[in-house]
């Protein structure tokens, strides 16, 4: 007569635990890119790549035509989407909480959203680190230039000659000087990317997209309290 088995106490005796040793190496990589909820219906996923040979592997198959032609798209469309930002976000009753932390917030990050979406998703599209600032930068004089035309045009029905030189002269150097700035936080994050062959982490660029955030808003808030110059 066999003697039974008395019930064990170990937490690997578990029915969901049995099938596998608690000493067995782990054979998934638990950096693997593929885990990212936006990337496991990826018909090309390989069962097991982890990050640093999935960006490496990718990064040889780029082309710098390939580069140049996406860092060119992300200039041109960072003001328009930047606007579109603006526009889908404004509401009545913000009053000057939008003036001076909202809408810098959604400005600024609207300016970079593309480059850092890059840089979140295929970091190994841009090359080289120092495009997305130069990107960043067209992507600011671009929202410049769309911003003046609707304010001394449509928002300002007759502009006084002081406003027409405030906005194509301030206004242009606070846009393009605070993209600059958030594309330097972007270039931040790309760069620890590419070096330590790691997923993205925001917070790697976070102070200089939050300065530029701070800045544009202390500007607004100092044209607020000068506004009745320009009047």
């Amino acid at each position: 007569m066999k003697r039974r088995r008395g019930i064990s106490k170990s937490v690997f005796d578990e029915p969901h635990l049995r099938s596998s040793s608690p000493l067995a190496p782990q054979t998934e990589a638990s950096d693997s890119v593929w885990h990212e909820p936006g990337r496991e219906l990826d018909g090309n996923a390989p069962a097991e790549l982890p990050y640093a040979a999935w960006l490496t592997r990718q990064a040889q198959h780029t082309t710098n035509a390939r580069s140049l032609a996406l860092c060119g798209l992300m200039a041109l469309a960072g003001g328009p989407l930047a606007v579109l930002s603006v526009v889908l976000t404004r509401g009545p009753g913000f009053g000057y909480l939008l003036i001076v932390i909202t809408g810098p917030l959604i400005e600024e990050i609207g300016k970079v959203l593309f480059p850092l979406m890059v840089v979140e998703r295929r970091p190994y599209w841009i090359r080289h680190s120092w495009h997305i600032p130069l990107c960043a930068l067209a992507a600011g004089l671009v929202f410049s230039i769309i911003e003046n035309i609707l304010y001394l045009h449509v928002y300002i029905p007759d502009p006084t000659p002081l406003i027409i030189v405030w906005r194509w002269t301030i206004c242009v150097i606070l846009h393009t000087g605070c993209s600059l700035m958030a594309g330097m936080g972007v270039m931040r994050i790309h760069q620890e990317t590419m070096r330590t062959r790691q997923p993205p982490r925001l917070e790697s660029g976070a102070a200089w997209i939050m300065a530029a955030v701070i800045v544009h808003g202390v500007y607004n808030f100092a044209a607020i309290l000068i506004d009745p110059v320009f009047r």
